[in-house]
């Protein structure tokens, strides 16, 4: 009788408990949590409390920041609980748009759900970039004045693991987008612009609705203004903005969400919102000057517009 060998650990693809039917990729700050907002909407789709997940950006990741697994669902056991109301005939999704910036997510999501049908919707990167300055300055996350200074900081900060160091990074969409052609047919992953979805939201949702199989008739409630980016008009509201880090991962999920509504429409009238100047657009425009036109040529589509002001 030989002695048995050491146990073999199986790789993480056959450890994860749960592939859902389809993935939300991107981007941030491109109207994420308005099309999430929808998609739970349809009868014939689960979507967990947990908007972004981000499981496979952290799971068997050894180089998974602690700012990204403090915002994710870091264990197999917790990410199958996000799935478990599920009906046996909804059409599960993942939402997280971390998973276009990442490199490590398209090569996994090839190996887990190589048929699943995949979405992004993409703004124009100067636009997100300023949108994620300001909303970092609502929240309290951002010590620059200007969003030059804070970009010359780009590197330095995520070297330590700061939560605002990935305004350009976000927005180079043509090279994250090659991860996911290099792996998936582009049929299958359906890519939206972000000012199609405000010019004609019905429509890109009955585009999304039919990619992921599900009845693309169906016709959500119009949503308010989601998750505003801006300067809070006053101090006691900074305050409480910064006080939410520490306070929301203590209040039941189902409780935020009910509230969630109401709390955006008070919120959004009460953020000031400055118009990006046109020093800190050139500065942008010229960085992502290359990428744009690259990802005209991806998507067939003239984006030239988005370097213009």
């Amino acid at each position: 009788m030989h002695a048995a060998g050491p146990a073999t650990v199986p790789p993480w693809w056959e450890r994860s408990p749960v592939v859902p039917d389809f993935f939300v990729i991107g981007a941030y700050r491109c109207g994420t949590t308005s099309l999430y907002r929808s998609l739970r909407q349809h009868p014939q789709i689960f979507l967990p409390l947990e908007k972004e997940p981000n499981f496979y950006a952290v799971d068997g990741n050894p180089d998974a920041s602690d700012v990204l697994r403090s915002r994710s669902t870091v264990s197999g056991a917790a990410y199958d609980a996000l799935y478990a109301a599920a009906g046996p005939y909804e059409k599960t999704g993942d939402i997280s748009p971390e998973y276009l910036r990442n490199p490590r997510v398209a090569p996994r999501l090839a190996q887990v759900a190589p048929n699943a049908p995949l979405v992004a919707v993409l703004r124009n990167p100067i636009e997100r970039a300023w949108s994620d300055y300001l909303l970092h300055i609502r929240d309290g996350n951002e010590r620059c004045d200007r969003l030059r200074d804070a970009l010359a900081e780009q590197a330095e900060r995520q070297l330590v693991d700061h939560r605002a160091g990935h305004y350009l990074d976000s927005g180079f969409y043509a090279a994250q987008l090659a991860r996911y052609y290099a792996l998936f047919p582009r049929s299958q992953v359906q890519v939206h612009l972000f000012e199609d979805l405000m010019a004609d939201r019905q429509a890109v949702l009955s585009e999304v609705f039919r990619h992921v199989g599900v009845d693309p008739s169906f016709a959500p409630e119009p949503e308010a203004a989601v998750n505003a980016s801006g300067i809070p008009d006053s101090k006691a509201l900074a305050a409480v903005l910064r006080a939410r880090k520490v306070v929301r991962p203590l209040v039941n999920r189902a409780l935020i969400e009910r509230a969630r509504p109401a709390w955006e429409r008070f919120l959004s009238r009460r953020l000031r919102r400055p118009v990006l100047d046109h020093d800190d657009w050139a500065l942008l425009a010229g960085i992502y000057h290359d990428d744009v036109l690259r990802l005209g040529d991806l998507l067939d589509r003239d984006l030239s517009h988005w370097l213009v002001r």
